[in-house]
């Protein structure tokens, strides 16, 4: 473990500023959308942008690296990113923000497919399944650090988003100053929809809705919790219990899905999540130690569905179809996360921030009774003991390498 982060912690501690800088102006950006009074429709055109550039900067980016490599690309996203947030303090109306947020998604969708391209240029079977869960683990940290932030100044003022600024700016240094090899380009294989839907119905279906949740929960909680009455530091409270909680359930969630039918775990998941909303819009009324608790327990349940699903779906492939696979997954989550934000800003618009949960309530139920017709339909595979493995939420296809359960990379 030590050999393998005296080996890459240039880039680990890089990624780790960028993801400080990630979760703060992603609750930043919510919590101010509402105190400048934009409308709930409004606030969700501005979040689907953010992920429409990221599921654009999927596709753009690594036709940039091909072109002109990995550092130059690495270094002109994150002046981009820097650029981009700074741009919010001087156009305040949704449109402009909706335009800048696309910019910060593809941005972010580059910076996280450089990243892991260069951990697997730097991973061999040995080590790839040590770097997946160091990743993870930076990953969760320093996004729950970034929701602290929030309380170092006032969201109205403009001092936030220039620490975003700075961080992204300074998270460029011990990448561009360390002697990190950038790594060779190759092409990614990829199924189209249609394939991936034919492998794995309750896959395709648990990805699209996957990326419906948490995209609203990510994306759209902040603006929830403001809008709700929470104070700047509840709000900031709050975002991190989804991140962490989600973070630490992962675990014994998969252990127990590599145990037995997994689609049983996948279907209990979401039905306890939209069991658990219900008690949240209760809650939110009686005591806020209360709501934070049930918020906890929420987190615990839902965002293992991003590892179940992908999980499931590897049941039905052959090892060296998983990374292939991954990016119709991506896709899928991608077009799940741009339509999740329009949605329950539409249904927050006519029955108050109590949709919020509404909208979760019927995403995870639907899940649910999906899989429950999909086990009629299916008998569960006789090799999938030992296909779980936690991964952050915004993986990419390159970053699925790192997956000790893929193929094994050629090594020299």
């Amino acid at each position: 473990m030590f050999t393998v982060l005296r080996n890459t912690w240039a880039l680990f501690f890089g990624f780790g500023i960028i993801c400080l800088g990630h979760g703060l102006q992603g609750t930043l950006i919510g919590v101010r959308s509402v105190l400048e009074g934009f409308s709930f429709i409004a606030t969700g055109l501005i979040i689907t942008g953010f992920y429409t550039g990221f599921l654009t900067g999927s596709v753009l980016i690594p036709i940039f690296l091909k072109r002109v490599g990995h550092i130059r690309v690495f270094a002109a996203l994150a002046s981009l990113a820097s650029i981009a947030i700074l741009l919010h303090s001087i156009f305040l109306d949704p449109y402009s923000w909706f335009v800048i947020r696309i910019f910060t998604g593809i941005s972010l969708s580059g910076i996280y497919i450089i990243m892991e391209s260069w951990l697997n240029d730097k991973s061999t079977n040995q080590t790839r399944g040590q770097l997946l869960s160091i990743y993870m683990i930076i990953t969760f940290i320093f996004l729950g650090l970034g929701q602290l932030l929030l309380n170092i100044s006032d969201p109205l003022k403009v001092d936030l988003f220039i620490l975003v600024s700075v961080l992204l700016s300074f998270a460029l240094l011990p990448i561009l100053l360390s002697t990190t090899e950038q790594p060779n380009t190759t092409d990614t294989k990829s199924f189209s929809l249609s394939e991936f839907y034919a492998i794995s119905p309750l896959g395709f279906v648990g990805a699209l809705f996957t990326g419906l949740a948490h995209s609203v929960v990510f994306g759209y909680g902040a603006v929830y919790a403001t809008a709700k009455g929470l104070s700047i530091f509840e709000v900031s409270i709050f975002m991190v219990i989804i991140t962490s909680f989600g973070a630490l359930s992962q675990w014994p969630i998969g252990y127990l899905s590599d145990k037995m039918d997994r689609r049983i775990i996948l279907i209990g998941v979401t039905f306890v999540s939209s069991a658990l909303c219900v008690l949240i819009v209760g809650s939110s009324y009686i005591s806020i130690s209360l709501f934070f608790i049930l918020t906890a327990l929420y987190s615990c349940a839902s965002l293992p569905m991003y590892s179940l699903a992908i999980a499931h779906t590897n049941d039905f492939l052959e090892q060296n179809e998983i990374v292939a696979a991954s990016s119709a997954f991506v896709r899928l989550i991608g077009i799940g996360s741009v339509l999740g934000p329009l949605i329950v800003s539409g249904i927050m618009s006519i029955t108050g921030p109590n949709g919020f949960h509404i909208f979760l309530i019927l995403v995870h139920a639907l899940l649910g009774l999906f899989g429950l017709y999909r086990m009629t339909k299916r008998a569960v595979p006789a090799d999938s003991e030992s296909q779980y493995v936690p991964l952050p939420r915004n993986i990419t296809p390159a970053g699925m390498e790192l997956n000790p359960i893929t193929e094994p990379i050629e090594e020299e």
